[in-house]
This record gives structure tokens, sequence and C-alpha cells, in this order.
């Protein structure tokens, strides 16, 4: 269930402040520094291996049950565990969630963990953080298990949301949903809870358990250079994006051990610690509203990432836009933007345009949009392209609808009369990035041309099967000549086969790189184009020029 990306080494490091350690991702969240007004404690748990409590990073924030008598071997607080003192070892059954002597290179996890969401928060509050933030270690692996699968997980989910977590991070990832799982998930959801999930290390278009369940907050990981990260998951269920590359952070080795790790974990954790900030800061905020704020104010990455356009939400977060977002309500109404594949539009009369256009990057198959002012009469009117695809009142769209397209444009219609106030929410539905430039097999007859991938002045799409069938007049031989090819070396190649089947007998050439390949020729007048790419880099294509003989 849990996945670990990447290498590390775990060695003393002294270099930090106020025992937290500075790391590039987290200047990368925009997070600017404040001031604590309210005087609120958000609870975070944390789901996860086990914890080395005396870490430097980690012991001002470690939560105290105030309800529990330290020692008595009761219940005091009748929650069925007794001194559950700091969390719960769910697997082993008692309240010792420290990491099993000998073991620290595998149960470093959620030591790793609950330590980047107090650096997040660090950062923001400084001296107010420990009295700010209290981190609930909750294990759910057993000291004699054999691998690092959480099999407690969602039992765990369960402790946290029962001891009154505000926010449960889930730094996991895979298996599937039994019907309890669902109901514990559901019901912490419903409570309010803030959960927190990492779409999966497995380079797949496909947000793993727990995140893929309607109500977790998804999110992939990207690099230091706002690229997809080569092993994150991605997705429409993305919600947004956050740094998941070499993210420095404690380990349980020794109280001042710390390494690098990669993966969507250290991703989920980042923004863990961001919505305990904003938490923080508005304590009455419902999670719907403190993800919105990280949704509606995150950077689009589309324009850096085109070969996932739409799969990785709204972007990455701004934290200081974020906090603006909801201290400000007037600020939500310029907040809009038309780049953004899921976000929100507001109206307030007299304050904010009545009229946006959404127009990505990429090519997708429609968006979806809905009001949420059911009631509104008000006209509106939608426009894909130029052609109007929808006229009525706001309250028509109160559920979601469908209009196909990649550019469009929303306009309230002053004649009907401006409502006080209304929002409208959208999400882009992608189109399969796989079939996005080619796909299948087309035949070709004629006796001269060109071929090429597809992709024009874009990069190429992973995981792409294409083939051309090169059909000339009889009794000729068809003459290939490359004009250009960008692909990844030794990697996506492109294949020529003379005849219709691709059988290894039948291979004249295969190509990959940036170097000019040289011209070839068939035996008979048909020839097979094969262009097969696999799921990491991607190059600006090829294109090449037939002529029968």
């Amino acid at each position: 269930m849990k996945t670990h990306a990447g290498a590390y080494n775990a060695l003393p490091h002294d270099t930090v402040r106020n025992g937290i350690p500075d790391c590039r991702a987290y200047e990368m969240m925009n997070i600017v520094r404040q001031k604590l007004m309210t005087g609120a404690t958000v609870k975070v748990a944390v789901v996860d291996d086990g914890f080395r409590l005396t870490h430097k990073t980690l012991k001002r924030f470690i939560f105290t049950n105030e309800k529990e008598i330290p020692g008595n071997f009761q219940d005091d607080d009748n929650n069925g565990f007794v001194d559950d003192i700091h969390g719960w070892d769910i697997s082993d059954n008692d309240n010792n969630v420290s990491v099993p002597n000998g073991k620290e290179n595998i149960y470093y996890h959620g030591t790793f963990i609950a330590g980047i969401i107090a650096a997040v928060f660090d950062k923001c509050y400084g001296e107010d953080a420990s009295r700010s933030l209290q981190i609930i270690p909750v294990k759910v692996l057993s000291d004699q298990a054999h691998s690092t699968y959480l099999a407690d997980g969602y039992k765990g989910i369960k402790y946290a949301c029962d001891i009154g977590a505000d926010i449960i991070c889930c730094a996991w990832s895979g298996g599937q949903f039994s019907e309890e799982e669902r109901s514990i998930l559901d019901a912490a959801i419903r409570k309010g809870i803030i959960i927190i999930g990492s779409t999966g290390n497995f380079f797949t278009e496909k947000a793993e358990p727990p995140s893929s369940f309607p109500g977790v907050f998804c999110v992939a990981a990207v690099d230091s250079m706002l690229r997809k990260s080569k092993y994150s998951n991605f997705g429409m269920r993305t919600d947004v994006v956050a740094p998941g590359d070499s993210v420095y952070g404690p380990h349980p080795l020794a109280d001042n051990a710390f390494i690098h790790e990669n993966g969507t974990s250290p991703a989920a954790a980042i923004i863990a610690g961001c919505a305990a900030i904003l938490r923080a800061a508005n304590p009455k905020a419902t999670a719907s509203e403190i993800f919105d704020a990280l949704r509606n104010t995150a950077l689009p990455l589309d324009s850096l990432n085109l070969t996932w356009c739409g799969k990785l939400g709204a972007g990455l977060p701004d934290m200081a836009k974020a906090f603006e977002y909801l201290k400000n309500p007037d600020y939500k109404l310029w907040s809009f933007s038309p780049s953004g594949t899921k976000g929100e539009m507001f109206f307030k009369k007299n304050k904010s345009p009545h009229s946006w256009e959404i127009h990505p990057h990429g090519a997708f198959k429609g968006v979806h949009l809905a009001s949420g002012s059911p009631s509104e009469k008000k006209k509106i009117k939608i426009f894909s392209g130029d052609s109007l695809c929808f006229s009525g009142p706001a309250g028509g769209i109160s559920k979601w609808i469908f209009i196909p397209g990649s550019r469009f444009k929303v306009e309230l219609q002053p004649e009907s009369g401006l409502p006080k106030e209304m929002n409208l929410k959208y999400y882009m539905e992608t189109i399969d990035s796989t079939t996005l430039y080619c796909h299948d097999l087309r035949e070709i007859n004629q006796d001269e041309g060109f071929v090429e991938d597809g992709s024009g002045s874009e990069n190429y799409a992973n995981n792409s099967s294409c083939k051309w069938q090169l059909n000339a007049a009889d009794n000729r031989r068809i003459r290939i000549e490359f004009t250009s090819i960008d692909t990844q070396p030794n990697v996506d190649f492109i294949w020529i086969f003379d005849g219709t089947s691709t059988l290894p007998e039948n291979l004249l050439a295969k190509f990959s790189g940036t170097s000019m390949p040289p011209v070839i020729t068939s035996y008979t007048n048909k020839v097979l184009v094969w262009f097969l790419t696999d799921g990491n880099s991607t190059g600006k294509g090829w294109e090449m020029k037939f002529t029968a003989q």
C-alpha cells in the first residue's frame, strides 16, 4: 500500500534552523512568514510506519492527549485505547509508536513525512509554530512486519478521526478499497476532516487509493523545474502538485539525522503542511474552502508539461495567494486563471468582470461546468470557440454540463440583469495522451508523400503505438528519407518493415535519437512504419519523405 521512490543516505546533519531543515522544495510554495493571530491549534495525524519522537525536527510538535493520565494503565478518555498519550500503534495494539530498534532504514517513512509537515508549518509561523501545530503519530506497521505494506492504514485513519485530527496525511498509495475502508473515509470526510493523499509512484494515469476516493485531496509530484516527476502518477483526479524530488527531511537513525528522498509521499506531506497553515489562520474554514484556496490560487503548469495537460490538477499552490484568498472575500473575484484546467469563476456586482475566457494549454475533449447558484434566473451564455453552446438561466446549469472543445468563453448577460453574486465551477476533460497525435493503423495508398509522428511543434506522446501502412503501385519499391528526427535515444524507436507485418525477418531498420538516418529502400511496394514510445522522456518527433521508384 505504501510506495517508496528513490534512494537515500541517512547522515547526521546539524545545519538546521530551530531544529527544522531548510529545503529548496519548501521555497517553491511561496510560503510567506505570518504572525498567527487566532491562537488556534491544528492537529495533523500522520498515518504511517513509525516515528522517532525525540528527533529535533519533531519533538516540539508531538501531540499529547491531555485527557489521558500517563502511566496509569487506564483508558481515561474512554476511547478504547489505554494510555494513548502520543498517538497509537494500531498494528501492535499498544501506545508505542516508535521505530523498532535496528529497523530505522526500513521504518523511516513516518518520521520523514511528519518532519516535512513540521518544516512547512515552521516556515510560515516561526516561533508560533510549535504552539499551533500538533502532530498525531499513528503507527500502522507492526514491529514484526516482513514488508512495508500498510495493511492497517485505514484503521489508522479511523483512529485519527476519533482522536480529533483536523488533517490526516496519508502519504502512501495502492491496494483496493473494501466496503469497510470506504466507510471509514466517508465518515472522516463527512466529519469535515481534511484528508491528503498521494497519487502514487507508478507513472500511470491513475490516482491510487486512498487519493482516488472522492473528497480526498489528491497530490502529484513535480521536480525543481516544475515538470512532472518521472515516477509520479497523474490524471484528471489530481487536485494539485507539490515538489517531490530530493526533498529534505528527518530520518529516525538519530535525533539529528536527515535524508533527501523522492516521491509523491513528500509532495503529499508538503500539501498537508500547507493545509495546516491555512487551517491555523482560518480555524472556521471548511475542508472545501481550504481545498478551494489551494486550487484556485495555484500556478498552472500545463505550459511546462504539454504531455500531461489537464492531468496535473490546478498546478502548484501559491501559499501567499491562498492566504489572501481566505482572508479577503473579494480576492477570489480576481483569482481566476484563464490557463487553468480546473477552477472557479466568481462574480460580484460592480466589483468583478462578468465574462471569462478559458484557454488552457493543450487539447481537450471539452469542459464540465456548473453554477454554484442553482436558483439564479439571470442569463448566461457559453461559447466553445465561436459557437454558442448554451444560453439560458444560470440555474439551468446547476448540475454539471459538458461542452466539447478546448477554448471557451462564459458571459453573464447584462440585459437580463446581473446577479448580486454567483460562482461557476469548471474542469477540463482530458484526451488520452497515448492517442493524442497518432493511434492505431493508418493506410496510405499513394506513391509519394510525407509521414510524421503528428505532434507538430509539441513533443510526441508517451506510451504511443502508431502504425502507417504505405502501399505504392505494383512493381514499385519505396524509398524513405528522413527530414527530421528527435526521439529518446535507444528507447523510442521508429521501426520500418518491408511488407505488412512486424515479423523480425521483415525488419528493414529501426532508428532513434537525433542523428539523421540513412536513406533506405524497400524490397516490395509495401512498407509498414511503426512508432513505439515508452512512458518516460519524449522528443520533438520525426518526419520522413517516401517516394515510389
